[in-house]
């Protein structure tokens, strides 16, 4: 996810934080230090009330990293690649790269991460009543860790795609009539019925004189409204793909640039006479990377001549590499998620074409001209 930052790395998943993160951790933290806590404690200073509302804060994005850390913990059992967990505005989220390959697998994975989030809100509920005096700053935390945890587990549980909730009544449809696009069209369409509903519900408190919260709402609404589309365009796009392979669509007669020419060279001698723009990098045989016009686009032009593409390529990385037998849809998801709007593709250790966005929507537009 663009403006993240990796902050380490969990039996192989990378786990990062966007900077909205940042913005939801001082909302959060504000709001138990000035509001909540107070009502525990007529005698604690501001700056505890401060320090363990941070602290509290701190635990609440732990428990949301532990509800999408079960969610691929589980997915990576079932045979899936979890290319990462953020945290950001909205909670966590856990990208996997494919579909559960049954209803079965969909179930299990989907179920887990409210699953846990009751779990967490039991063990919080359990330590308020038999750890700390309910009365006090701490004890309050507590109180609202074991509430939160509540509600993120109910509202996640809610069945409406994509949330996880939307996911198990797709897995439960997918069983029930063997189809899964047939599952996500009515599941996306009952997210879409929910999302509208929330958005009304937030013009509602705007009217109502309660600005903030109808904003919340209306934004709570669009977002879960962006991703049941997503999720039903997805099956339509998977379809469109169905039996194309990379090595159908992609570019074979690939044009190569060295790492150790300038970028005022790579310019006149490669991107304004071949009209690409992009090239892998390569020394001799040996594949190092990709070089695109926006990585130049950074660079101001008199600094052209002083720098060489191996200083601004991007070096090569699983997510930049395909391999020819894989599906034009695998391709089509892993381009939309990486730097590049391509993919390199390779057999074993060798480069033999490159497949890019435009490439798949072409594909999909004469496809799409076909079918009308």
């Amino acid at each position: 996810m663009k403006g993240s930052l990796r902050i380490g790395n969990i039996s192989g998943i990378p786990v990062e934080v966007h900077y909205t993160w940042v913005i939801v951790f001082g909302l959060i933290t504000t709001t138990l230090a000035t509001s909540y806590l107070p009502n525990y404690t007529l005698y604690s200073s501001p700056l505890v009330n401060w320090i363990i509302g941070a602290i509290a804060s701190l635990i609440l994005f732990f428990c949301v990293f532990l509800h999408e850390f079960m969610h691929s913990y589980i997915a990576l059992k079932f045979g899936l690649k979890i290319k990462r967990i953020t945290l950001f505005l909205f909670g966590g989220v856990a990208e996997m790269e494919g579909e559960p390959k049954s209803a079965r697998d969909e179930l299990f994975i989907s179920i887990v991460g409210p699953l846990t989030s009751a779990i967490l809100s039991l063990i919080f509920f359990l330590i308020s009543k038999f750890s700390f005096n309910p009365s006090s700053p701490v004890g309050g935390a507590v109180i609202y860790l074991y509430r939160i945890n509540l509600i993120l587990a109910g509202f996640n549980i809610v069945p409406a795609f994509p949330l996880d909730g939307g996911r198990v009544l797709r897995a439960i449809l997918w069983m029930l009539f063997k189809n899964f696009k047939k599952a996500t069209r009515i599941s996306a369409g009952i997210g879409i019925t929910l999302a509208t509903m929330i958005m009304f519900l937030g013009f509602y408190f705007i009217l109502a004189g309660q600005l903030l919260s109808g904003l919340w709402f209306i934004f709570i609404g669009w977002f879960l409204n962006q991703g049941a589309i997503s999720g039903e365009r997805e099956i339509d796009i998977k379809e469109a793909f169905v039996d194309a392979k990379v090595e159908d669509l992609m570019t074979r007669d690939v044009k190569s640039v060295p790492p150790n020419i300038t970028i005022e060279q790579l310019v006149s001698d490669y991107l304004l006479s071949y009209k690409y723009v992009a090239f892998p990098v390569m020394w001799g045989d040996v594949l190092l990377g990709i070089i695109t016009l926006n990585d130049i686009k950074g660079l101001p032009r008199e600094e052209w001549k002083n720098h060489t593409v191996r200083e601004i390529m991007s070096p090569l990385s699983p997510d930049l590499v395909i391999g020819p037998g894989n599906s034009a849809f695998d391709a089509f998801l892993k381009i939309n998620r990486g730097p590049t709007g391509r993919l390199l593709v390779m057999d074993e250790d060798k480069l033999v074409g490159i497949i890019s966005k435009t490439d798949l929507i072409r594909f999909l537009q004469i496809k799409s001209m076909l079918t009308d």
